[in-house]
């Protein structure tokens, strides 16, 4: 990933083929000690692995993709689990197009950069922690607890 500008707690990175836009997201946000933050990203990508998630059943149906497609819209926050604050989580939601002009989206698990791909990262002060709510299978925000 390159680091293109940092202003204002906004940084401006470029992922190029064939780096995986979520795994780079987490190697620059430990690099940079962010623990807090959110990101959008546009461009191409060559891969891409999408998911539903089904709130009854607490599973991931989850889709693979090996085709060229446009990012039309990606966005996320970025967070440290609870129970292992040393581990980045980078939670993504994206939409995309194939060459059809067809779209389609969901949760973003992997997405390996085809062309390029553009992203401003925003960093927040402090520490967001999501911790484990059995109630949905899911690690969330905790609203609960004060970010540091």
């Amino acid at each position: 990933m390159k680091y293109i500008l940092n202003s204002n707690h906004t940084s401006i990175l470029r992922a190029d083929p064939p780096e995986d836009v979520i795994d780079q997201l987490k190697v620059f946000c430990s690099e940079h000690n962010i623990h807090a933050g959110t990101f959008s990203v546009i461009g191409a990508v060559k891969e891409l692995q999408l998911g539903w998630y089904d709130t009854d059943t607490k599973r991931y149906t989850k889709k693979d993709f090996r085709q060229k497609l446009e990012v039309t819209g990606m966005l996320g926050n970025i967070s440290v689990r609870e129970d292992d604050p040393k581990e980045i989580i980078v939670h993504a939601h994206g939409t995309f197009s194939d060459e059809t002009m067809g779209v389609f989206g969901g949760h973003v698990f992997r997405a390996v950069v085809g062309g390029a791909c553009e992203i401003a990262l925003t960093q927040l002060e402090g520490v967001v922690r999501k911790k484990y709510f059995d109630s949905i299978g899911l690690y969330l925000m905790d609203p609960e607890r004060e970010s540091e």
